[in-house]
């Protein structure tokens, strides 16, 4: 006795078995740059990221121009597997992080030593406007003054 798959069934199939049938997840990859006047709070000043993703490997490049004082600049160096990165920020703060992808998003989970403080701190990165742009969502827990709290910050892409 033979038995026979539905004609519809046999497009489905060859998807799943493909692997076309699923999304792939984004790349963070690019330069971007900070787009204030769409930030939460608005931002001032000139900050680009250059971002590199190869598999499990991201490298951040923040180069920060202020109206006073010189560029700032700082490289970080991240796996996408949840282990925890530490770094310098161009601001000079070491920063201890760890990052997983979350469906189409980078949750980064971040421990800030500043002043002899630590500031605990998450940040969810999007890709919005069909990847034209990179959304960073940023939540302080216990951070006082500028940023403090939530923030929106919003990079275009060049």
């Amino acid at each position: 006795m033979k038995t026979r798959l539905p004609a519809g069934l046999l497009p489905v199939l060859l998807l799943v078995w493909t692997g076309s049938g699923v999304a792939a997840e984004p790349d963070f990859s690019g330069t971007w740059k900070q787009s204030g006047e769409r930030c939460v709070p608005r931002r001032s000043g000139e900050v680009t990221l250059h971002i590199e993703e190869h598999d499990a490997d991201l490298t951040v490049e923040t180069t920060m121009v202020r109206s006073s004082g010189a560029p700032r600049h700082a490289v970080q160096h991240y796996s996408l597997d949840g282990k925890i990165a530490v770094t310098t920020g161009a601001d000079g703060d070491e920063f201890h992080t760890s990052i997983v992808r979350q469906g189409p998003s980078l949750v980064f989970s971040v421990e800030e030593h500043e002043d002899g403080r630590i500031l605990l701190s998450k940040e969810i990165w999007t890709l919005i406007d069909n990847g034209a742009a990179l959304q960073r969502d940023r939540e302080n827990s216990g951070a006082k003054g500028e940023g403090a709290g939530r923030q929106t910050l919003v990079y275009v892409r060049q």
